[in-house]
């Protein structure tokens, strides 16, 4: 009987032990973006890490991987759908072929502020865009930012027709391609990182990106002029394969998650920080910057429309509608 009795002890204890160190098991968490690692964005990336490791006590463990060491963006998104990559912090524009939904961000002169666009993005819209990510295996459960787009050619850009026969790089993103088609330019999608030879042999004569993106990938060494127009957000998102986050216990869950969404508002603030110092920068370098007064900027809203009826054609109106409920805005 007390054989019998040490047996079944011995399995009771092997069995804890045995549970309580699946409990404990380190977890690996592989994030890939496509910034270097001087931008915000891995800074933000950073903080996520510091966040997530301290409140797991070590029980998740993050690895970084910038600048698109694990591939292009497409490439990014696939992994994370696929579940060989558990994190990826990417555009928008990158996510649009699996979930056109989120191209809504990308519409031009949408919003007027960074106060309104985080309105929408911290919100119910901002999940309700999202969610449609979860039917093609992956979850975003924040927004991060690069900021406001602005615009950069080799020629001054103050109207829409100064874009006319001009070759402009953008993302693969159809409403960003329809976006300079209004305008009357030829969209041409290259890769992030070869953007900056793109320019400098004048493949293209002109692009759009924030200002701290302008300046981290010194894009205004190889263009003259700087118009600021506000015009589109660059908004990331914070994206984990479905399947893996599941996975997680709920406390786990939520302090990834939760991390997730501080570490973006952390970012934010990194980057009005810096935007002024860099405006200066550019200026300094020769880089001639002006800023759309708003009857030019009406110019540019009025031949925006066209997009917008190819959105509402081709995806419908309701999240529009659902973004101009948000931040009360009247239809264009």
């Amino acid at each position: 009987m007390k054989s019998i009795f040490r047996s079944m002890l011995a399995m009771v204890l092997l069995n804890t032990a045995l549970l309580s160190g699946y409990a404990n098991a380190q977890i690996v968490i592989k994030v890939g973006h496509d910034q270097p690692d001087r931008s915000t964005h891995h800074l933000a990336a950073l903080k996520w890490k510091e966040l997530v490791e301290a409140r797991t006590k070590g029980q998740i463990q993050v690895r970084l991987f910038p600048a698109m060491l694990l591939g292009s963006g497409t490439q990014m998104v696939e992994q994370t759908q696929a579940g060989a990559l558990e994190v990826s912090i990417l555009p928008t524009g990158w996510v649009a072929p699996l979930a056109p939904s989120v191209q809504v961000l990308d519409l031009p002169f949408l919003f007027q502020s960074r106060e309104a666009l985080y309105k929408v993005v911290d919100g119910p819209t901002g999940a309700s865009i999202l969610k449609p990510l979860n039917k093609v295996n992956i979850e975003g459960v924040a927004f991060w930012e690069s900021g406001f787009k602005q615009f950069t050619g080799n020629f001054p850009i103050r109207e829409p027709k100064d874009y006319g026969g001009r070759k402009i790089r953008t993302m693969p993103a159809p409403v960003v391609q329809e976006q300079f088609k209004a305008f009357g330019a030829s969209p041409v999608a290259i890769d992030f990182k070869e953007l900056y030879s793109a320019l400098q042999q004048r493949v293209v004569d002109g692009q759009e990106n924030p200002i701290s993106t302008i300046a981290l990938m010194r894009f205004y060494e190889v263009q003259k002029y700087l118009t600021l127009s506000d015009h589109g957000f660059i908004a990331y998102v914070f994206m984990f394969n479905k399947p893996f986050l599941d996975k997680l216990s709920p406390e786990n869950r939520t302090i990834v998650v939760d991390a997730a969404k501080e570490a973006g508002k952390y970012q934010r603030e990194l980057i009005v920080k810096a935007e002024s110092e860099q405006l200066d920068m550019f200026r300094k370098s020769g880089m001639q910057v002006e800023r759309l007064t708003a009857e030019q900027r009406g110019r540019f809203e009025q031949a925006s429309r066209p997009v917008y009826d190819w959105f509402t054609a081709k995806y419908g109106v309701e999240s529009i509608n659902m973004i101009r409920t948000s931040i009360g805005s009247t239809a264009k």
